[in-house]
């Protein structure tokens, strides 16, 4: 007789605010990501474009970033914060296309209210912006999408605002490190 298996738990499903009811997918989205918790094969892994460097969008601006991710690896969903004074991310538009399969995540590009997730987990108290930022459960997929061919994909953003802002796009990834 073998040994009675724990019951699937992903860290996911500890958040207060997920729960299964009507209109929200979180539950059923966690339930798919759940037996991954305890695979080898697979670990948490934050992606972030643009670079550091090249966060800073002017007014009315366009730019475009190339970025990689480990093939095999699993997408699961997007963090981003909230700010304090508005309950919701700066406004800015995203387009991601995976390069390996010629398709956009998106029919066109959405503005970021889409991909953000109004689920606190933290406050924080940074510089920029002044106001502070909530920290956010992130906003997942429907399923988990994995990465196939090299791992290439093509983030475009738009800032849509007449000021010039800081945008961060951080996507969460289970990476296939192969064991």
């Amino acid at each position: 007789m073998t040994p009675a298996q724990p019951l699937p738990l992903s860290p996911l499903s500890l958040d207060a605010f997920t729960r299964d009811y009507w209109g929200h997918y979180d539950a059923y989205a966690i339930a798919q990501l759940a037996p991954l918790a305890y695979e080898q094969c697979y670990q948490p892994k934050l992606y972030k474009a643009p670079a550091e460097a090249q966060e800073l969008i002017a007014a009315k601006g366009y730019a475009a970033y190339g970025l990689s991710i480990t093939s095999g690896s699993l997408i699961y969903g997007f963090y981003l914060p909230s700010l304090l004074a508005t309950n919701a991310p700066l406004q800015w538009n995203v387009q991601i296309k995976d390069e390996s399969l010629d398709r956009h995540f998106w029919d066109d590009p959405i503005p970021s209210v889409l991909i953000g997730n109004l689920k606190p987990t933290f406050l924080g108290q940074l510089s920029y912006p002044s106001t502070g930022t909530l920290g956010c459960f992130p906003n997942l997929l429907c399923c988990p999408y994995p990465v196939v061919g090299k791992g290439t994909f093509y983030v475009e953003l738009w800032n849509p605002t007449a000021n010039q802002q800081r945008v961060q796009l951080v996507i969460g990834v289970l990476e296939n490190i192969g064991e």
